[in-house]
């Protein structure tokens, strides 16, 4: 899918869930994500560079809105940037080179509250690469994403949270399956919401 065009969708979908608003009109936030332990997943095939994630980052709005008193709908647009060191197989020298992949994801999933300040959250993520100048294979595909979390309600509307994750990019990919590899990522977000 390109990137235009996954862009395209990720407003229109946006778009529908801030417009069908009940009694409840739910949420919206800027987040931010810290790396906890992003790797590269890759077939073990003889000779072939390995990959390490030397820093990754992201940056994200979130929506959230009411199902009813302990369980919301989570989506959004998360911006990912993953700093890569290559290191070739010996050949007869190793070689090594620093590359950057970056992507978007969408997730769709569900927050469950529980004891006022705690909850597990869930998604699919919709994922699409954008820059990839290293030889890890296109993120562009359907992932998931699991966590836990505490969350913290001002008077006023405005929420604070803090949110553990683990992610698994393109687990389904849109392209080849051959030797694919995926990101796994696991990290801490951080974010700020305020009542719409």
């Amino acid at each position: 899918m390109k990137p235009k065009l996954f862009i395209l969708f990720a407003i229109a979908l946006l778009s529908v869930f801030t417009k069908a608003q009940t009694a409840e009109k739910g949420k919206i936030g800027l987040t931010y994500s810290f790396n906890g332990g992003t790797t590269v997943m890759q077939p073990a095939l003889e000779g072939s560079a390995s990959h390490d994630v030397t820093d990754a980052t992201a940056i994200g709005i979130i929506y959230l809105k009411p199902l009813n008193n302990w369980l919301e709908l989570e989506t959004g647009i998360t911006y990912s940037l993953c700093k890569i060191t290559t290191t070739s197989a010996p050949t007869p020298e190793v070689n090594t080179y620093k590359s950057n992949l970056s992507l978007i994801d969408i997730p769709v999933g569900l927050r469950a509250v529980f004891l006022k300040y705690f909850f597990v959250n869930g998604a699919l993520l919709l994922d699409a690469g954008l820059m990839n100048n290293s030889s890890v294979s296109s993120q562009t595909g359907i992932g998931m994403m699991a966590g836990v979390g505490i969350k913290y309600d001002f008077r006023f509307g405005g929420s604070l949270f803090f949110n553990p994750y683990g992610k698994i990019h393109s687990l389904v990919p849109f392209g080849g399956w051959k030797h694919h590899d995926r990101i796994l990522e696991s990290g801490w977000k951080l974010g700020i919401t305020c009542a719409l």
